[in-house]
């Protein structure tokens, strides 16, 4: 990849990591098609959108809970 920042791929670890389940076997998967899809539509990068999309084996889906906000509660 040309366009290639160094840093990239290891900013996306955390997030790599939780969506993986920490299993290496599950990150094989979207490290590969998110290179291949980097270099079929021209952006040569991997994005974490780009990783979002691509579906992993059934345990790490099971697995990963995104971490999100705990909503605020405005008790009267």
């Amino acid at each position: 990849m040309r366009h290639r920042r160094p840093g990239t791929l290891p900013r996306l670890a955390p997030y790599l990591h939780q969506r993986t389940a920490d299993r290496i076997g599950s990150l094989a998967r979207p490290n590969r098609q998110a290179a291949i899809t980097a270099l079929l539509d021209g952006t040569e990068r991997i994005t974490k959108t780009t990783l979002h999309a691509i579906r992993l084996d059934h345990l790490a889906e099971q697995r990963y809970r995104p971490h999100t906000r705990p909503r605020s509660t405005n008790s009267p």
